[in-house]
């Protein structure tokens, strides 16, 4: 199994030159994005004849262990009553879901396929990926490393979870883990009603790589990688949080708990953090003015309009997540910067813009010198 980085998000399919893509397959397609469970990515669509005027394949990556693999998916588009080919990645060469022909197998939708009917496409692929993930757990509980071993004996009860193995190099592979995390967290509903003073976040997953050379994971700890969705990034980014240490001898289920205590403190006061921004951010009014514009979400950032007797600038704020333990950054801008010409030369441009810079940079070396002064 060989893993990609994560693709572009999926766009509305489109037309390339002259070709288009059939409505049939605009359907499916429509379809996948919107109802899809879990994140599909469509790349690449083509014509499968040389100057063809028909999109009728793509590329598809597909959610496993929080990463994706690439599959393509092959349509005739002169014959809509054939079913879709599908064509796995080359480490997959064993991976034959058509071999069962019950009704659980994909056999069972590709029989009496139509592409009428828009929701035949994602069943499909889900069904797939269920076997495809069966598929590769058979290929962990193969691995004879004792370690990896005794590391899926103990995951029984975690809900979610994911495995695979995936090549690296020649003898060379590793043996991922992927489950979300299980944080309990302040219900901010709860002081208005009757619901439960904490709720379940399982937002954040858990990447836990066994690197493993000749059959052998050796000693020490596992690679961690933390995932969250790109949107939470302006509450709480994973990059920034620090790992609790992997002790020696500790298995990876006796490291999860010890793990989401740790990100439950974080995420409090990440969220935490959301209020007090706003507080700064509103107490800046009297002092600066009214507000151009204004995170009003999460309070990351601000512009105003301020003056200081007959000179009138903006002010951008920029508050980081971990306000106030790191303080804010500000960004002066003003129509009257800096000599500007358009007809300069562009080593006169940057003559002037350097000269510019180097005079306030003397002013802002004094200030930040008396600021420490007077600490």
């Amino acid at each position: 199994m060989a893993m990609v980085e994560q693709p572009r998000p999926l766009s509305s399919p489109s037309t390339s030159g002259t070709a288009m893509v059939p409505s049939w397959l605009n359907a499916q397609l429509q379809y996948l994005r919107m109802h899809s469970p879990v994140p599909l990515k469509v790349e690449n669509l083509r014509s499968g004849a040389r100057n063809g005027h028909i999109l009728d394949r793509f590329s598809l990556f597909v959610p496993c262990c929080l990463s994706y693999v690439k599959w393509d998916v092959v349509y005739n588009g002169n014959d809509t009553r054939v079913a879709p080919d599908i064509i796995f990645g080359a480490d997959d060469e064993t991976f034959q879901p058509l071999m069962d022909d019950s009704e659980l197998s994909p056999c069972y939708y590709l029989r009496d396929w139509t592409v009428a009917d828009p929701t035949r496409l994602l069943k499909l692929i889900l069904l797939i990926r269920g076997l495809y993930l069966q598929y590769q757990r058979k290929k962990v509980e193969e691995v004879s490393d004792e370690r990896v071993r005794f590391e899926m004996s103990t995951m029984a009860a975690i809900q979610g979870l994911e495995m695979c193995v995936t090549t690296i190099s020649e003898g060379m592979e590793e043996v991922n883990f992927a489950f979300p995390l299980v944080l309990e967290m302040e219900n901010p509903h709860s002081a208005t009603n009757s619901q439960s003073s904490s709720i379940t976040c399982s937002d954040i997953s858990l990447q836990v790589k066994f690197p493993v050379r000749g059959g052998q994971s050796g000693g020490g700890a596992p690679q961690l990688k933390l995932v969250a969705p790109e949107g939470m990034r302006d509450v709480f980014d994973v990059d920034d949080v620090k790992l609790p240490v992997w002790p020696e001898h500790m298995c990876l289920v006796e490291y999860k708990p010890t793990l989401e205590l740790t990100l439950q403190q974080q995420v409090r006061e990440a969220r935490a953090s959301v209020r007090l921004r706003r507080n700064f951010v509103e107490a800046l009014f009297p002092f600066f003015g009214h507000p151009l514009e204004v995170d009003t979400l999460y309070y990351r950032k601000a512009s105003i309009l301020t003056s200081f007797g007959v000179f009138t600038f903006l002010v951008h704020f920029v508050l980081p997540i971990q306000f106030p333990k790191i303080q804010p950054s500000f960004t002066f801008q003003s129509s009257q910067d800096y000599p500007w010409s358009p007809r300069w030369e562009a080593s006169e441009m940057a003559q002037r813009i350097f000269d510019f810079v180097a005079e306030e940079c003397l002013a802002f070396k004094r200030s930040c010198g008396d600021i420490l002064s007077q600490r």
